[in-house]
């Protein structure tokens, strides 16, 4: 009974699925999260420099909405948060794309968020300029440090589960009822 509810077929699978899926969310996952931080707050910081006060503002009942690129930010955190829920290789990739690229966007514009003043002279004033992109340099070495060890250290865990796989394949490893 129990061979044909954990068959070997039914093992090799598993591990093989358990192997890709490892595979994304332990390596891959940190480094597509730090490339997309990093070109989200580095582009941020190109496009704020080549088109100074440039926003989207709606008005709703009389207001005037000013929509920064870190209410963007929030949004894909979100979405990137809420997607940590579901499981699959490309799941886990979209998660930390997103999750990545929110951040990046809150980072670039934390000295805003700090002092709260959003006219131009403060905000793209060179001491704002400064502060957010020292900010964004740690995280971002922070980011890259997490994403390489990360890196290095699944290549036994990669190889461990490589070599269980070949081993139930091959008949090394069986199943007993």
């Amino acid at each position: 009974m129990l061979e044909k509810k954990f068959g070997t077929e039914q093992l090799i699978r598993e591990i093989e699925e358990s192997l890709q899926h490892k595979l994304v969310q332990r390596r891959e996952a940190p480094l597509i999260g730090l490339i997309a931080f990093s070109v989200a707050l580095w582009g941020s910081k190109l496009f704020t420099a080549i088109s100074p006060g440039t926003s989207l503002i709606l008005q709703i009942g009389g207001f005037n909405i000013h929509l920064h690129h870190f209410n963007y930010g929030i949004v894909a955190l979100v979405i990137g948060l809420i997607l940590t829920f579901f499981e699959g290789p490309w799941v886990v990739r979209i998660e930390h794309l997103l999750f990545g690229a929110g951040l990046g966007l809150i980072v670039d514009e934390y000295w805003l968020l700090l002092i709260f003043d959003d006219h131009a002279a403060t905000y793209f004033g060179p001491e704002s300029q400064f502060i957010s992109s020292t900010i964004g340099l740690v995280i971002t070495v922070i980011y890259a440090v997490i994403a390489v060890g990360v890196f290095f250290k699944t290549k036994r865990e990669r190889k461990l589960w490589h070599d269980l796989h070949e081993a139930v394949k091959s008949g090394e490893i069986r199943i007993h009822t």
